[in-house]
């Protein structure tokens, strides 16, 4: 058997290499999107765990402040989103503006993705004014669907 020429064997590997890296991405799935019922048929055993949902956002009221400690501007909002299986609370809180990237306003009836962690203690907490927090997201990113 013939060995080929080390400049072929060159392409050959570079031109496998290309192809791995287009098709690798950024080396992790992509993470399916999860029906809001399918979290709130057990949330407690969900504590704490990622998620992605999308749905509409509805009863938005709009945050603004400051960080504590460090001055940072804070935008956000508190609202539920919704999807054709439920309907769940969402708390995002980000830094308006962290480098270039800005955070997401959100707006009511618009179409999202959201991006994070599911609260859901095993007994419910409740704030210093008696309000039940139940179970809600607390969104990591806020992404509008085009």
């Amino acid at each position: 058997m013939r060995e080929r020429p080390l400049g072929i064997r060159l392409k050959i590997g570079l031109v496998s290499l290309g192809v791995a890296l287009m098709t690798a991405g950024d080396g992790r799935p992509a993470e399916p999107v999860t029906g809001i019922g399918f979290l709130l048929v057990n949330p407690s055993a969900l504590h704490r765990k990622v998620f992605k949902l999308e749905g509409v956002a509805k009863n938005v009221a709009v945050h603004s402040g400051n960080e504590v400690g460090t001055n940072q501007p804070l935008c956000g909002a508190e609202f539920e989103l919704e999807d054709s299986s439920g309907t769940i609370a969402v708390v995002y809180r980000a830094r308006c503006e962290v480098g270039g990237l800005r955070a997401a306003v959100v707006t009511e009836r618009m179409r999202c993705v959201v991006e994070g962690h599911m609260e859901a203690p095993p007994t419910m907490i409740r704030t210093p004014d008696g309000k039940d927090l139940g179970v809600r997201i607390i969104a990591h990113t806020v992404t509008l669907v085009q």
